[in-house]
């Protein structure tokens, strides 16, 4: 009954949220178009938070973007969600909406199991299509084995080079706020990721792996080398996660702290343009 009433009162928590953001709104990007998504995201992590506490994995899986339902069935959904919740019962949960960044949201829930004390957190990531907010991540949850969005080869490739030409361009450069300046040769570091290929850049590509970066094998000078983190499809949209190491180290001679941007992507035919930016780090 507790977590019950934690969770329970969607009116009211969305109401005092809209008033919140009303007042906290930015007039320079869609105001109103903001608040309305920024409102549904609110509602949707309720009704989430509050399936978990009824252990209701079906409502939960329904909230996923068709790209991993298609992939992966309920049943394996279900033994996911089991395995965390093992058995435990519910007494206090709650929610935040962490952030909004581009169409990407990143939500917060938690949970206190009876006989427990600590927090047992649960990171969600959404998808804003335009027609409502997906799920597309739970961490705790999930784990590897729930990869998705990675099947088709040729789309990976194509929505990489779309990210790394927004990159590679003076807006992408500028994210950084590192003074990079836009390379002679791009050095790109083989990882094996889905999405790795022989990319049509304007640019000449260097590929290099991490044992000959430790060997000392020379390559092209560069401000910095980029890593392919994580590429995924979702339908007409793509995210592409995309690591800046820079190659200077600072003043006290200590390496520079890799940075990064998740980069949106819209298809186009056959092909992707840039959407958005989503969270940098």
């Amino acid at each position: 009954m507790r977590a019950k009433l934690e969770v329970g009162n969607t009116r009211l928590a969305a109401a005092v949220l809209l008033v919140a953001m009303l007042a906290a709104a930015a007039s320079a990007v869609s105001p109103t178009i903001r608040l309305k998504s920024n409102y549904e995201l609110a509602l949707q992590t309720q009704l989430l938070t509050e399936a978990v506490v009824g252990n209701r994995p079906r409502d939960i899986y329904r909230m996923f973007t068709p790209t991993f339902t298609a992939e992966h069935s309920f049943a394996s959904f279900d033994s996911a969600f089991a395995r965390w919740l093992r058995g435990r019962r519910i007494i206090r949960a709650s929610h935040k909406v962490v952030d909004i960044k581009g169409p990407s949201g990143y939500v917060s829930s938690w949970f206190v199991f009876e006989g427990e004390r600590d927090y047992n957190y649960v990171y969600q990531n959404w998808l804003n299509t335009g027609r409502g907010w997906q799920l597309v991540w739970l961490s705790r949850v999930l784990d590897t084995s729930f990869a998705f969005g990675q099947t088709d080869s040729v789309g990976l490739r194509k929505a990489t080079e779309a990210g790394l030409r927004y990159l590679l361009s003076k807006p992408g450069l500028e994210l950084f706020k590192a003074g990079f300046r836009r390379p002679d040769t791009v050095v790109i570091m083989r990882l094996g990721q889905p999405g790795e290929g022989d990319y049509r850049l304007d640019l000449p590509v260097v590929w290099v792996t991490l044992e000959e970066i430790r060997a000392g094998v020379r390559i092209p000078r560069t401000q910095f080398l980029l890593r392919l983190a994580l590429v995924r499809l979702m339908g007409d949209f793509a995210l592409v996660a995309l690591d800046v190491a820079p190659t200077a180290r600072d003043f006290l001679g200590r390496k520079r702290r890799p940075r990064g941007v998740e980069v949106f992507l819209k298809r186009d035919g056959t092909e992707w343009r840039f959407l958005e930016v989503g969270k940098k780090w």
